[in-house]
This record gives structure tokens, C-alpha cells and sequence, in this order.
């Protein structure tokens, strides 16, 4: 073996390693998930099971009309949930919601009370809304799991409870 071989066989072998332990930690959740999602309290108890592994975790606020206020959660700047306030014509059938929603169809599972749609990658659901800020509307949510987020039908149920109730207790409603 020439002298030269075996550092160029040593360099390749770290080279390699680094590589194996560069794919672990991409499999690995390397960032808190936090508390609140674009000002609106969300347990990470209930978006970890939907959030993929990842070095960061960053969320940005996309006002696209009045009236709808969307939160985009991103890990290692790929867009991997969404959540949705929109307000809605009164009277407005929650079926009628869930079919202009992406990751969740009229026919997906539903609640026993009615008040939410849930399918493993998305959920729509009614707030209740003591003091609605447009009394002549009814207030929606909406949460959607995007590629590569991971589909979870029983977070999707808990998470969109939660976040209707949450932002029932926001200034939208109080």
C-alpha cells in the first residue's frame, strides 16, 4: 500500500462518516417547538406528532384579505403546516368550509357534536364566538399538514379543538 492510499483511504472514511452522521440528525426534531403559533397558543403537545425532524422551526403571518389571516409554519424553511382564521357569511355550513380547504373534504370524519371536519392532513372547525369582532359573520379555522409534515388523524382532531378554542379566547371573539 502506498503511503498516499492510506490517508486518502482515512479522509474518505471520515468523509463518509460525517455524511452517515449528517443523515442522523436530519432525522432527528433539532429545534422547541413553541407555544404559540403566529400569536395564537398551541401546545406543542399537539403539533410535535404533525411537525417532520429538522435543525429550525420559524412561522410567518400572511394577512391575503380581509377577513383571513393565515399562519405559515416552517422547519429548515420548507412550509410544513398551516393554519387558517377566515371569517364566513353567517350561517355558513361547515361542510361548505372544509370543501375550499385543502387536506380535508366535506365526507372526512367529523365530531359528534358537528363543530369539526378531520381527515390525517387536515381539519376545519366553527368557533364558538362569545363577542365575534363582524357580528354578521361566523368564524372558521382551518390546519393543514404539508409536505413533509406527517399526517396524524388524532393530532388533527386535538390540534383543530384546541386552536378553534384558542382563538375563540382571542381578540377576534372577546
Amino acid at each position: 500500500m502506498r503511503p498516499g492510499s492510506r490517508l486518502t483511504f482515512s479522509a474518505a472514511a471520515a468523509l463518509l462518516l460525517s455524511f452517515g452522521t449528517a443523515a442522523c440528525s436530519a432525522q432527528e426534531k433539532n429545534y422547541e417547538t413553541p407555544s404559540s403559533m403566529c400569536g395564537t397558543a398551541v401546545s406543542p403537545k399537539l403539533t410535535d406528532p404533525l411537525l417532520p425532524a429538522g435543525d429550525k422551526i420559524s412561522t410567518a403571518v400572511s394577512d391575503r384579505a380581509d377577513g383571513m389571516t393565515r399562519c405559515l409554519v416552517y422547519v429548515d424553511d420548507t412550509q410544513v403546516l398551516t393554519f387558517n382564521i377566515e371569517w364566513r357569511e353567517k350561517g355558513s355550513p361547515l361542510a361548505r368550509f372544509a370543501s375550499v380547504f385543502p387536506n380535508v373534504e366535506p365526507g372526512d370524519k367529523k365530531t359528534e357534536d358537528g363543530r369539526y371536519i378531520y381527515s390525517g392532513t387536515g381539519a376545519v372547525g366553527k368557533v364558538a364566538c362569545p363577542k365575534p369582532r363582524k357580528p354578521d359573520d361566523d368564524l372558521f379555522v382551518a390546519a393543514r399538514v404539508d409536505e413533509p409534515g406527517r399526517p396524524d388523524e388524532a393530532a388533527m382532531k386535538k390540534l383543530i379543538a384546541a386552536y378553534a378554542e384558542a382563538v375563540g379566547k382571542s381578540g377576534e371573539c372577546t
